[in-house]
């Protein structure tokens, strides 16, 4: 290796030359360290924005989970309202909080309203809906597959990023059979 060094004779005149057997780095292993440092951030760049996109997929699937269960469990405890889980009307006719004396379908009705803006707020874009289906793990965002047999299923639709391509975002499901 070599490096730079003022000459002997004449310090102040900037002119350099190589001196044998000097110890240093030259500009082309400097170079070469710089490119496999710079390959190496942006290997660790890539793996942490990986690890960014799947913990919030994975945030978003726990968060489908609770909501699917809360659901669950609110079904379970007004069965005699299970029809109006299954065909919730478009508005609901009474708040039931506080005071309010509801009958059970108010309730379910209320509940499922309030459930459905609880999701959307949680989830951005998420859909939900209780259906009857004997095949539960099919469907997708505008095609539930709901086949009106089989045991009531809870089905959460939303969209997230991709698996492959971080710039695609791609259609998740999350299904609860309600037992």
């Amino acid at each position: 290796m070599f490096v730079f060094q003022p000459c002997q004779g004449n310090r102040k005149s900037g002119v350099y030359r190589f001196k044998p057997g000097s110890s240093g780095f030259s500009l082309l292993e400097v170079l070469v360290a710089s490119t496999v440092f710079s390959l190496g951030l942006a290997g660790f760049a890539t793996l942490l924005l990986t690890s960014i996109i799947g913990s919030a997929q994975a945030r978003r699937e726990g968060t489908a989970a609770m909501a699917a269960a809360s659901l669950s469990e609110q079904i379970r405890m007004n069965p005699v309202a299970l029809d109006r889980y299954l065909n919730p009307p478009e508005n609901i006719s009474v708040i039931c909080s506080g005071e309010n004396q509801c009958s059970p379908e108010q309730q379910a009705d209320y509940d499922f309203k309030f459930w459905q803006l609880e999701l959307a707020e949680s989830i951005q874009n998420a859909r939900g809906l209780v259906c009857r289906d004997e095949t539960p793990q099919d469907g997708v965002e505008g095609n539930d597959h709901c086949d009106g047999t089989g045991p009531p299923v809870i089905k959460i639709f939303w969209y997230g990023q991709g698996n492959v391509d971080i710039r695609e975002s791609s259609q998740h499901r999350f299904t609860l059979e309600v037992s």
